[in-house]
């Protein structure tokens, strides 16, 4: 009987063991689906925003045609230069959108650190907190701001002249 006890025993310990392996392996396979999940993801997400420092440094350009071509003087618009300028301001914007670039647009919407940089307040009429006007253009790339705005909020006024 002695016998039939140690192998009992043995055979216990023996199906514990396989137990807590099982429970190991299942678990290893479960983080590495997770983690081939995740390292998936990080590639798609890399290859999302892979373009978005060159584009971040093209948005420079960008401000430089808005800068001239604000300039223009009227009577030169129809100038055939101008015309070069505009086709080629117009074809750089088209080639940075369909790599996802979007323009956010921000004057009358509330102030969002996230989306605007605040460069300076103004008395206003307009409701405390609301952007009135914008001294650089916002930018997003598949929702995600890859430069904010730099904008002026307005305050509320603090006093009327003329009121006692």
């Amino acid at each position: 009987m002695d016998e039939n006890v140690v192998e009992t025993a043995a055979a216990d310990d023996l199906a514990v063991k396989v137990e807590a392996l099982t429970r190991d392996l299942q678990r290893e396979r479960a983080d590495f689906a997770n983690y081939r999940r995740r390292n998936e993801q990080e590639r798609a997400d890399f290859a999302r925003f892979a373009k978005t420092d060159l584009i971040t440094r093209l948005l420079e350009v960008l401000d430089v045609f808005d800068r001239a071509l604000e300039h223009v003087p009227a009577e030169q618009r129809d100038q055939p230069w101008v015309e070069g300028i505009w086709l080629v301001e117009r074809r750089l914007r088209d080639i940075l959108a369909a790599e996802g670039l979007e323009e956010v647009s921000s004057v009358g919407r509330p102030f969002d650190p996230h989306v605007h940089e605040a460069i300076g307040h103004v008395d206003s009429d307009a409701p405390e907190g609301t952007v009135v006007e914008e001294a650089r253009k916002a930018y997003k790339i598949h929702d995600k701001i890859v430069r904010p705005a730099l904008v002026t909020v307005a305050r509320a006024r603090t006093g009327v002249e003329g009121e006692s």
